[in-house]
């Protein structure tokens, strides 16, 4: 972040902006099934909100 001079907020966009090609990484089904909703750059910390109970769960499941 520092070599290309970018402030942590406009990271945090960058990361909620993009989370649909970032959660295809991961599995096909949560960009259409869990939103991004914030990012907070202090901790790394992204907060995710799935669309159902069955989404929770896959999250839980497939995170570190």
């Amino acid at each position: 972040m520092a070599d290309r001079a970018w402030e942590l907020p406009a990271t945090g966009g960058t990361i909620l902006d993009r989370w649909p090609d970032i959660a295809a990484t991961i599995a096909p089904q949560p960009p259409h099934h869990v939103a991004a909703v914030a990012f907070h750059p202090e901790t790394g910390q992204l907060d995710l909100r799935p669309d159902s109970p069955a989404y929770a769960t896959q999250l839980r499941l497939i995170t570190a």
